[in-house]
């Protein structure tokens, strides 16, 4: 599955009674899940937490999930145990947290002979420095083909500046537009995945629509939900209206001129391919969006 299908990822306690449902389609449109081990759980819940992960790795062993499934462990000490687990060959992947320049070949060196997909988080000091940013990258490039996304861990980069996410504006209009921006820049133009930061505030959903329409402007085509009211949300803005559909299958037409006028606007086949691309994977994705922005017909 590639960061455009994954959609808007829900994260969710292993603790959370409803993991198991929502693995079997109990949210619609839900693509992809994370269950997570690490900062959604106290320290003293962290061995009722492993019981209910056993548990769903039981139910999916009996019948395979309708979504992509991934594993978020504590710490890399925790990832030997999890490996060990019936039914863990059942899942898509893990998601890495906190991964730094020292601990990202850590996580690599256990998982070398594994054939589980990844997503890497950053989400400490090696987001203010984009040399660090660069070695990640280089780390990360023999591994590229398991890596479904390059995460951002928004929430803890605040953390570190002892500030949290205002309910009123995007992350661009404040301290992580920079830290989307040098991510987004370093890893993308390396042929990875960037997913976008989530939004705290989840009784804020305008707010929340405007974020996902500037992660798309970056170039973020999945992103972190941490409730269900978020997912129909970015997903009907993952939707690209009439207009862009046309623009983008006239870029990509064999028989497009090389420079063009669209709408109103230049159309440019040989540097605007990548972008109509995409466009044509989200509406074979997410579907077009209708007049009324709520509902999409999938593209063939």
């Amino acid at each position: 599955m590639n960061a455009v299908e994954l959609g808007a990822t829900l994260y969710v306690p292993a603790t959370n009674p409803a993991a198991r449902t929502m693995a079997y389609g109990a949210i619609d449109d839900l693509r992809s899940m994370v269950v997570c081990l690490e900062d959604s759980v106290r320290d003293d819940q962290v061995d009722a937490a492993l019981d209910d992960l056993a548990a769903l790795l039981k139910a999916l062993v009996a019948k395979a999930p309708t979504l992509s499934v991934y594993v978020r462990p504590r710490d890399f000490r925790m990832l030997p145990q999890l490996l060990k687990m019936k039914g863990i060959d059942r899942i898509d992947g893990f998601v890495l947290p906190k991964v730094t320049t020292q601990s990202l070949p850590v996580w690599l060196t256990a998982l070398m002979h594994e054939d589980h997909r990844i997503m890497p988080t950053i989400e400490g000091e090696d987001a203010f420095d984009r040399m660090a940013l660069a070695r990640l990258c280089d780390q990360l490039k023999p591994y590229a083909e398991r890596v479904s996304a390059v995460r951002i861990g928004g929430n803890d980069i605040l953390g570190l500046l002892g500030i949290r996410r205002s309910r009123y504006r995007t992350a661009y209009d404040g301290p992580l537009g920079s830290v989307i921006r040098d991510i987004a820049g370093t890893f993308i133009p390396n042929g990875f995945s960037v997913a976008a930061p989530v939004f705290e505030h989840f009784n804020s959903p305008d707010v929340l629509r405007r974020e996902v329409e500037q992660d798309i402007e970056h170039g973020l085509l999945t992103k972190t939900a941490i409730h269900p009211d978020q997912i129909a949300i970015i997903h009907s803005v993952y939707r690209p209206d009439v207009q862009e559909m046309a623009e983008a299958r006239a870029i990509l037409s064999h028989e497009a001129p090389a420079v063009f006028g669209r709408n109103g606007s230049m159309c440019e086949p040989a540097t605007h391919a990548p972008w109509a691309g995409m466009v044509v994977k989200r509406a074979q994705t997410h579907g077009v969006a209708g007049p009324d922005q709520q509902s999409g017909i999938k593209v063939a």
